[in-house]
């Protein structure tokens, strides 16, 4: 079995209670007790065990059914193809059933260490925001590493933020309202397709949405430098599949790197108080804000990394889902 990212990220969190925080509840403590139990008897694949598990079947992975809700049912669900729609790689489509008007564009990168999931990973997410903010929401099923590398992630879904902005009509939303939304390692994409529609003059981005997002390929933050040697280890084995060689200094490897952020869409940031990649979110906020970028950041107290993709466990889920949708309906600031 393979699980989630998203469930061995959180197994990973650092002290039950940070200095001056709030416990990690304790339906979730449980939870990453015994995903820690698992891990430790071979039952869950080790970062470094990733390239031995199958393509197909990481890409199928998911969070188990019970930690996660029923889709909600006035959504309707479209896959399409690079062949039907001219698409660099296949995507999921979100919409309100029933919706006669263009609704607004989110281009959605899902999470999973550059390795691991697919469009099945975060589908809870993907139907929520598209039945609570009534907006078209479009899953890309981008290149994981190790198989391939940056910047064949990142580039798919730029073709893909491309073709959306042309002929996002095609699939009843609007193309000159697109948001870039993901989580995780997703974060990472949605953060640098920003700039590099920036760099390359082309295409316009609303807003962009950042969830529990990675930063920081050189671990550099305040909190990562303070983590254990193992913990580093396991978020270097990730980018090193991903960036290859790359410099990790590179703005669209590591956004929070960025020389220059000023000029970008107006984001939500969201993290959670118990992830070690807290920082990533938290940092880039903070120099979105002081670059003039218009930023809303919320630290959900109490949660850890990936607790949207756990929301029936996790109290703060639907808070979250209730912020993202209500970015969504809000004038662009």
């Amino acid at each position: 079995m393979t699980a989630s990212e998203h469930e061995l990220e959180a197994a990973r969190v650092g002290p039950v209670t940070p200095r001056g925080g709030v416990p990690l509840d304790l339906r979730v403590r449980a939870w990453l007790r015994v995903v820690g139990l698992l891990r430790a008897v071979g039952y869950y694949p080790t970062m470094a065990d990733m390239p031995n598990v199958p393509l197909a079947k990481r890409k199928a992975s998911k969070p188990a059914w019970w930690l996660t809700l029923p889709l909600p049912t006035d959504i309707q669900i479209e896959d399409h193809t690079t062949l039907s729609r001219e698409l660099p790689v296949p995507v999921r489509a979100y919409r309100p059933a029933g919706a006669a008007e263009r609704l607004p564009i989110v281009l959605f990168t899902h999470g999973g260490g550059f390795v691991n999931c697919g469009l099945e990973a975060m589908q809870f997410l993907c139907a929520s925001v598209a039945s609570t903010a009534r907006v078209l929401v479009v899953s890309v099923d981008y290149p994981l590493a190790p198989e391939t590398s940056y910047p064949e992630a990142l580039q798919a879904s730029y073709e893909t933020l491309c073709r959306l902005s042309e002929h996002g009509g095609e699939l009843g939303g609007d193309p000159a309202n697109v948001t870039v939304m993901g989580d995780s390692a997703g974060g990472n994409l949605a953060a640098a397709l920003c700039l590099l529609a920036r760099r390359n003059g082309d295409p316009l981005i609303t807003r962009q949405i950042l969830i529990y997002p990675t930063l920081d390929a050189t671990l550099s933050t305040p909190r990562m430098r303070a983590e254990s040697a193992k913990r580093r280890n396991e978020c270097d084995t990730f980018y090193s599949y991903y960036a290859a060689g790359h410099a990790r200094t590179d703005e669209l490897i590591s956004p929070l790197l960025a020389a220059d952020v000023s000029g970008l869409p107006s984001a939500l940031v969201i993290t959670a108080e118990h992830d070690s990649l807290g920082d990533d979110g938290r940092l880039y906020a903070e120099r979105l804000r002081e670059a003039g970028v218009p930023v809303r950041y919320t630290n959900y107290l109490g949660m850890p990394h990936g607790f949207l993709s756990m929301p029936r466990l996790c109290r703060a889920a639907p808070q979250a889902l209730a912020e993202i949708a209500h970015e969504l309906r809000e004038p662009v600031r």
